[in-house]
């Protein structure tokens, strides 16, 4: 297979290789790789959870059992706040 890479992402894999953080054009290429799949492989272990909180999220609107957006993130904080306290 023959891939051809843009400008950009050619420079991007010379700085890499470069940089001293991998030996070849080839090892920077197959961590791009490995991490693409890794991502794919999270993405289709959380789909079914990912799928039932838009479901729920969906029940939620068309029951009218919303939060103002506002009162939501001050909650959030607040929550945020007390985790941090000792």
């Amino acid at each position: 297979m023959t891939v051809t890479l843009t400008p950009e992402q050619e420079k991007f894999v010379t700085q890499q290789v470069e940089s001293g953080h991998f030996r070849s054009a080839v090892e920077v290429i197959n961590q791009s790789l490995n991490m693409l799949q890794a991502q794919e492989q999270f993405i289709r272990s959380q789909e079914m959870e990912l799928r039932e909180k838009v479901s729920e999220g969906l029940s939620q609107t068309n029951s009218a059992d919303l939060v103002e957006g506002k009162k939501a993130i001050a909650d959030l904080k607040e929550k945020l706040r007390n985790r941090s306290r000792p």
